[in-house]
């Protein structure tokens, strides 16, 4: 009789046992997250959220970013480009023209000949053209003589061709300024380089 009672008692509480795991383990089991396919309600909630979700990310993007048909507004990105005046135009077309930027002199001289006139003449000519330009003459000398003698003879072939620029009434737009020997563009000591660096340049701004 003993044994039959205990028998009973184990097999009622291994049932018991069973019952509370078979619960612990429910509660602790993950909810399926799949959608059922036949489940239309489900769906259409889903689908409605997706599409709510893809509108706020549009409305976000299309904060930061505003389309000006040229690119983005707001854009730091700059033009390196500078825009090119008339002035620096019709500079550009007087040398290609074939008039001379540069007038050369004679072994210590600072003397304006017939053909160095004309040049300047055709300078004249185009600052009266263009009233806005202003002209800086730069003298040079080569490397024979002192420093102090060279910045001299310099200046005074850039004055020298001042000179006839005043006969136009130019002189308030021109500025004067000498390097003595100190810009060659000839590097030989040589008298076919020294006429090179024996000259007056125009420099229009």
């Amino acid at each position: 009789m003993i044994k039959l009672m205990l028998v009973v008692v184990s097999a009622f509480l291994l049932s018991s046992c069973n019952e509370t795991v078979d619960n612990l383990y429910k509660k602790v089991m993950p909810k399926p997250s799949v959608v059922a396919a036949d489940d239309e309600s489900t769906k259409g909630g889903a689908a409605a959220d997706d599409e709510s979700t893809k509108e706020s990310v549009i409305a976000a993007d299309g904060s930061k970013f505003k389309s000006s048909g040229n690119g983005f507004a707001g854009s730091n990105i700059k033009s390196t480009s500078t825009p090119i005046s008339p002035e620096q135009v019709a500079v550009a077309d007087l040398k290609s023209s074939g008039v001379k930027f540069t007038l050369y002199f004679s072994f210590d001289g600072f003397g304006v000949d017939d053909a160095a006139t004309k040049e300047i003449i055709k300078h004249a000519n185009f600052m009266s053209e263009n009233p806005k330009l202003k002209l800086r003459l730069e003298g040079h000398a080569d490397e024979r003589g002192t420093r102090e003698y060279n910045l001299a003879l310099g200046e005074n072939r850039a004055l020298a061709v001042k000179e006839v620029l005043g006969l136009y009434d130019l002189s308030s737009r021109i500025e004067v300024i000498s390097f003595g020997e100190e810009k060659p563009i000839a590097q030989l000591h040589e008298e076919s380089s020294w006429q090179k660096n024996r000259r007056v340049e125009f420099i229009y701004e």
